[in-house]
């Protein structure tokens, strides 16, 4: 057991002890600081600097770099909260707390940092793709289809995104929506993965096994009159 534990221990066992009647006793233990190893003077180094120019852009990627690199988790959400907090939302600070996020399996935090992204820039495909994938993991399977659904609207030619929208479609039982992507994907796709054989058996065997309503198909002629 390392020192800072034993010594929350040691208080734990103290305050039942004497009944719980001292101030300090009705305060939970501190957490014990993480152990970011050789790191950690430059660490307390950024941390000293934040607190005297808390809005520095670069020192704040910085510390947030290396805890994310260290594995601190919980310090790296602190450092995106309270930049964001004083100085707004920063694009790198978020891209790394949802990166964390979503490795450590912490998916109310990693939807809140891809929130927080789709907030700031709605017209990039790539955060609703991370928002609707922090949903899926929540089973908030209608709002992911919705993310997915935006971020295909946005690159329609996109494989992946296409393989996650459609997977939000079947699971939702919504064949005619999963059919529509394809042949939308089908129409703004690379020649070489639009004619792929696993594309074009995927759309035969859809509209195989699916009565959908006929879709128009504007062509780039009649988009461009008035």
């Amino acid at each position: 057991m390392s020192a800072s534990l034993r010594s929350a221990f040691r208080l734990a066992v103290f305050c039942l002890s004497s009944g719980a009647v001292l101030g300090a006793c009705s305060k939970a233990p501190e957490e014990p600081e993480f152990d970011h190893g050789l790191k950690k003077p430059l660490v307390r180094k950024l941390r000293e600097e934040l607190a005297e120019t808390p809005c520095d852009k670069a020192k704040a990627q910085q510390l947030a770099q290396l805890l994310l690199d260290t594995g601190d988790l919980k310090g790296l959400t602190r450092v995106t909260d309270a930049f964001g907090e004083k100085c707004g939302p920063n694009i790198v600070l978020l891209q790394l707390a949802y990166t964390a996020n979503a490795r450590a399996g912490e998916k109310e935090l990693a939807l809140k940092s891809a929130t927080a992204l789709v907030t700031a820039q709605p017209d990039n495909a790539s955060y609703h793709v991370w928002r609707g994938l922090s949903l899926e993991a929540l089973a908030r399977t209608e709002e992911a289809a919705a993310d997915f659904q935006k971020a295909f609207d946005l690159q329609p030619g996109q494989r992946p995104i296409l393989n996650a929208l459609v997977k939000t479609y079947d699971a939702l039982g919504k064949p005619c929506e999963a059919l529509a992507a394809y042949q939308r994907f089908v129409e703004n796709a690379k020649p070489s993965e639009a004619k792929s054989a696993e594309v074009q058996g995927q759309l035969q065997e859809r509209a195989a096994k699916t009565s959908c309503p006929a879709r128009e198909t504007v062509t780039p002629e009649a988009a461009a009159k008035p």
